[in-house]
């Protein structure tokens, strides 16, 4: 069974390591499997706006995009990507931002500056969709750190579940054995239940 440590903390109150939680569900008789980060390794990329857009002077597939990061100026950087289009929030990777496969470097495309790189969710290594930008929320803040503002900075845990620990075949539940462990509170997080009331009536005939 895998499950994310931030989720776990949704349950449960845990002031301790990823390294000090593997250990006690370990000696509780819940085998740790192996850990993996949620989201691939990249650093120096922010929550971005396309300001505008013009076609490249040198280029078809090109577009030169007036990016605003939420600083005093904005940032001409080239993209090819088909979707851009003014208004949306995307990803930038700063100049000198780190990728799976790349370090940003300041470029000159086709004879026009470009000052980053507008993202992909393959290119962060996020996903396999590399056909277009990866477009975030209207309500993303600018400028800010995209892997806080996803929640990237995670662990995901596996855990080898015997058959005499079925009460931990759930998330629940191993928020319950971990609060035993840790000997702190467990609580159910908040949630709004849909209503389920209705004025749509189907007549049914059997």
């Amino acid at each position: 069974m895998k499950f994310s440590e931030s989720w776990l903390c949704e349950y449960v109150s845990l002031d301790t390591t990823t390294e000090e939680l593997i250990a006690r569900l370990t000696m509780a008789g819940l085998e740790v499997d192996g850990t993996e980060s949620a989201a691939a390794d990249f650093s120096g990329v922010v929550v971005a706006r396309v300001e505008s857009t013009k076609a490249h002077p040198q280029a078809d597939k090109l577009k030169v995009c007036e990016v605003d990061v939420g600083t005093q100026e904005n940032l001409q950087v080239v993209c090819g990507a088909p979707n851009v289009q003014p208004g949306m929030k995307v990803p930038l990777a700063m100049v000198g931002a780190s990728l799976p496969d790349l370090v940003v470097k300041q470029a000159e495309l086709r004879g026009v500056a470009s000052s980053g790189m507008l993202c992909s969710a393959a290119e962060l290594g996020l996903s396999e969709d590399n056909s277009g930008l990866f477009e975030l929320p209207e309500g993303a803040t600018l400028g800010a750190d995209l892997r806080d503002y996803l929640g990237l900075e995670d662990t995901i845990i596996e855990v080898d579940l015997t058959p005499n620990r079925g009460d931990c075949l759930s998330l629940q539940g191993l928020a319950r054995e971990a609060a035993v462990l840790f000997q702190t509170d467990f609580t159910l997080p908040d949630f709004n239940a849909p209503d389920d009331q209705t004025d749509k009536l189907i007549p049914v005939r059997l």
